[in-house]
Order: structure tokens, then sequence, then C-alpha cells
């Protein structure tokens, strides 16, 4: 309506009008063939990579690394819940969420877990967003299997539910035996540390994902930001945090901030 209001302001002719409608009528086709289910088994694959010191650094577990605080520590295990993933293009306002909302670890002491292969729509993105940690529903359902197998030692009980992400490691600024420990869990309303950061492209770069195509993208996750940002986080003031509480949900608003993307590869 709007569209044939300004054309008749600018005395077009009936025919010009119809043309107009036809060629968008075509072009909005033309957009949903583009716009289809790929056939491929997964046409997008995330790439995980440990980083600290703003994103500079590969982090290597097992190795010594220094924080905000100037705290020495060496992570010895670095692993989070991840699922929910939905990819959009802010500009046009398109979205597209997975039917299959799967669960997956990524455990940076297995190289396998850190590259997750997914089905996405072709389109052209420029965001993604994703949840950490595990819905409340999975929480109290008993005993799970794959990512979520209590045997992978990231589940507490059915009180208090999975741990969805973990640091830990040594430093010599813990009074805790030289350890540190971050076991960050709690799905209930008042304790709930799952978060859902969406997180835009570099600058330029797009994810133009293509019928019959496999693109990358690689999102780098500091260590660095667990300890800061809003919340500080000492190493010698708080070396362990196993339990539900005001302390979790510090630090998991600290970590959902760790990722950045930090490229996309496309075919």
């Amino acid at each position: 309506m709007k569209l044939t209001q300004q054309l008749h302001r600018v005395n077009l002719p009936k025919l010009s009008i119809g043309l107009l409608l036809v060629t968008a009528i075509f072009s909005c086709q033309k957009e949903l063939k583009f716009d289809e289910i790929p056939a491929k088994d997964h046409n997008l694959v995330l790439k995980f990579i440990p980083v600290v010191q703003y994103d500079s650094v590969r982090l290597e577990l097992g190795k010594e690394y220094q924080n905000i605080f100037k705290e020495r520590y060496t992570p010895t295990a670095f692993k989070f819940y991840i699922h929910n993933f939905e990819m959009s293009n802010t500009d046009s306002g398109y979205s597209f969420k997975l039917a299959n909302d799967k669960y997956y670890l990524v455990d940076f002491a297995d190289s396998v877990s850190t590259e997750i292969k997914i089905a996405v729509r072709p389109y052209v993105y420029n965001r993604i967003s994703f949840t950490i940690g595990v819905d409340s529903a999975q929480n109290v359902s008993g005993a799970q299997t794959g990512a979520l197998d209590p045997a992978l030692g990231m589940f507490w009980d059915r009180t208090t539910g999975y741990i969805m992400a973990k640091l830990e490691g040594t430093s010599s600024r813990s009074s805790q035996g030289g350890k540190f420990e971050y076991h960050i869990g709690g799905f209930t309303s008042a304790e709930s540390v799952i978060k859902k950061p969406y997180l835009l492209f570099p600058f330029a770069q797009n994810l133009e994902l293509q019928p019959g195509q496999t693109s990358q993208m690689f999102i780098t996750c500091d260590a660095n930001d667990w300890f800061y940002n809003p919340h500080d986080i000492k190493i010698a003031e708080n070396p362990v945090v196993k339990t539900p509480g005001d302390l979790a949900k510090q630090i998991a608003e600290n970590y959902s901030k760790m990722f950045t993307v930090d490229s996309v590869a496309n075919e």
C-alpha cells in the first residue's frame, strides 16, 4: 500500500506500477529459493580457540599466564557447555535458529570437542548468539547421555545440577594448596548462571552461506576474562568457587564476555 501511494504521488502510469510490483514479487521469490535448509549434515564449522591477554596469546593448558591483577596462574582445565545457536543479520532483521537444540561440551583438553559442526540456512549473516550452560529442565532430568553424561565430570547432583563452565589450575596466589577451582553452576531463578552472548562479526566480514558449500567461523575464548569486567575476581581472595551463589553469578557474568568472533572464512 505504501509503495503504490508513493508511485501515485509522482503520477507514474498504472503499467509502470504493475511492472514494479511484479519485479518485487519475483525478487522475493528469488530470496525464498535461496533460503533453503542445507542438504548436507552441516555447512558451518565453529572453531573455538582458547586465548589470553586480549586474544593476543593462544592459551595452552599447563603453561603459566598472568591475569589483569598480575596474578600468575597455570590452567589445567578449561571447558564449558554451549547450545541454542542462532544466526542473524542485524541489517535485514532475518534470523535462523537451529531446530535441533543439541548440547556441546567444549573442552580445551580435547581438540575434537572445540570444533562444532552445524547446519544453517543459507543466507548472509553478521551475528551469532548461543547459550552458555544447561537449561533448568535438563538439570533435573536425571542421568543424561552424550555431552551431558555425568561421567564427563560436569555434573554435581539433581539438586545443584550441572557445572556450566569450569576453569581450574594452580597459582602461587592461592591459599588452597596452590590450587584455584572455578566450577560455575546454578540454574534456579535466583542462582542462574545461564548466559546468552551476542557476537557481531569483525568489520566488513560476513558469513555468506551458499547452498552446497561449507564456511568456517573462528571464535576466541579469553580465559583472563573470567577474572574481571564487570566483577573483580582475584585468586588470592577467592581461589575456590564450587557452589551456586553470588560469586558464581559474578564469574558467569565475567566469562560471558570472553567470546570474540575472530574471523570468518567463506568457501
